[in-house]
């Protein structure tokens, strides 16, 4: 069974759990299944649901709090039951065609703060806050990473030319490139992915890392395997991951079905680090990437607040039930 959005658990007892996400989202759908099968009452929905096909409706009391609903035609939320919000990955708020553009840009903002409306209900737990999302930008993580006692890559983050190559040579010579924000883009009607990539000598000096910022790192030239860690309100759930020879090595996204699996355990250090990471950011769920190079060292390299985890057969009912869980209890442990 899968769910929809402005879909939910059926009966008769208000959805205490609220999940947005978008339309096709198959990640989200084992863990509403596992809420499903426990009984837990849950309504999912959309951003682009509202305002065309969803109505909010809150009042403020007197005691400072909100009253009142966000609902759909069949299903939707009382207010003052919510008790977790698992806001996951939701598409922009969509409006009707007949406004023009600069009445849908109005409307975008005045939709998106009246959204916040959320945020301002108390003992409601986020997995986790979109402020908090939208913080946990490149620059941001590996400053906490770094402050929580994780190793990471050297980084430079410029947009000039000149201060490539002194960085290279700093690095041994082998540097990589990667996006600072989301790596699918869209030329000409077709949707494509920008992956890490090595930064060859000729390209140090390239007049074109003027036209914006671009970030460098050290390449990790002794890569033994990489690691995928889900973590969950403090538990995590690590993967190895096993590229072989080619570009999925440099990137493992570039060849996922070369990919191979393994059970693996995080030195006591790592995990401390990444609890006082989680803490920094403010997060409660995220999907972390570590390198491991020859000598055991754990090299982090990204933390995505909304990374996926489904597709790993080794961890995917662990951590679905980690996440029904939280949802269950509305609170962190």
């Amino acid at each position: 069974m899968a769910f929809p959005p402005g879909q939910g658990t059926r009966g008769e007892e208000s959805p205490r759990v609220l999940v947005v996400t978008y339309a096709l989202d198959p990640t989200a759908d084992y863990v509403l299944r596992e809420l499903n099968s426990r009984g837990i009452p849950f309504w999912r929905t959309d951003l682009s649901d509202f305002p065309t096909r969803t109505t909010l409706s809150a009042g403020l009391r007197p005691d400072g709090g909100w009253a009142g609903s966000w609902a759909g035609p069949a299903h939707g939320i009382d207010l003052s039951e919510l008790r977790a919000v698992w806001w996951r990955k939701p598409t922009g708020h969509e409006f009707a065609a007949t406004m023009s553009v600069p009445e849908q840009r109005f409307a975008g903002v005045q939709a998106k703060q009246a959204m916040t409306v959320l945020g301002a209900l108390p003992g409601v737990l986020w997995v986790n806050r979109p402020q908090d999302n939208a913080d946990c930008t490149r620059p941001v993580q590996l400053t906490a990473a770094v402050e929580a006692g994780l190793h990471v890559p050297e980084t430079l983050i410029t947009n000039n030319p000149a201060d490539v190559a002194p960085f290279a040579r700093s690095c041994g010579g082998r540097i990589i490139t990667k996006v600072l924000g989301g790596i699918v883009h869209t030329e000409d009607g077709r949707r494509g992915q920008l992956y890490t990539r090595r930064v060859p000598e000729e390209q140090w000096s390239d007049p074109r890392i003027a036209l914006t910022a671009h970030l460098f790192q050290r390449e990790i030239t002794d890569k033994a395997y990489e690691i995928r860690v889900p973590v969950v309100d403090g538990r995590m759930f690590p993967v190895a991951i096993h590229a072989p020879a080619g570009p999925a090595r440099l990137d493992w996204r570039r060849d996922s079905a070369a990919l191979t699996y393994s059970p693996v355990t995080l030195p006591g250090p790592v995990q401390d680090g990444i609890r006082e990471m989680m803490r920094r950011l403010n997060l409660v769920y995220a999907a972390l990437d570590f390198i491991v190079d020859s000598k055991g060292t754990h090299h982090l390299i990204d933390v995505n607040p909304g990374g996926q985890w489904a597709w790993i057969d080794q961890t995917r009912d662990a951590v679905t039930h980690a996440l029904a869980d939280l949802l269950q209890k509305g609170h962190t442990a």
